[in-house]
């Protein structure tokens, strides 16, 4: 398989959304995305094409909230963004980066009822493993199988 270096490879994304899921029942999907928007991961319950779309969306969601945010608070730019949190009628939407340099994030979508603070305990500590994780690997390089 021949793949970018600007994309990490997680060869099987359970190990890090299956905690984020069994938290709750109230937790509807989970996935995780490059920056660049292309999916990495995604629960099974999400479908294909959803979930890259959703991810397309998440991508610029994310730049224009640091962007916004670092416009109002005066900060430097390029200060990430630690955590993004999207409600409406219809259930809570969460978007946090797995690491610092990694380009990846974690997506949460669930009802109303989601208990928000546990799911993004549980949501920081599976983003710190698998930044962790795309840290200590190396990534694949143009023509590597």
């Amino acid at each position: 398989m021949t793949l970018s270096t600007s994309r990490p490879v997680i060869e099987d994304p359970s190990w890090v959304l299956t905690p984020i899921t069994e938290v709750s029942k109230d937790v509807k999907h989970a996935l995780i995305l490059s920056s660049d928007g292309m999916v990495i991961g995604a629960t099974d319950g999400l479908a294909r094409d959803t979930a890259e779309g959703i991810s397309a969306m998440t991508a610029a969601l994310h730049g224009a909230a640091r962007a916004a945010a670092n416009a109002a608070l005066e900060a430097p730019d390029g200060t990430p963004v630690t955590t993004i949190t999207v409600q409406n009628a219809h259930g809570t939407y969460m978007i946090m980066p797995a690491g610092a340099r990694t380009n990846t994030f974690i997506a949460v979508a669930g009802s109303l009822d989601m208990p928000m603070g546990t799911v993004a305990h549980i949501m920081a500590r599976q983003a710190k493993k698998l930044g962790e994780q795309l840290m200590s690997v190396p990534a694949r390089t143009q023509g590597a199988s």
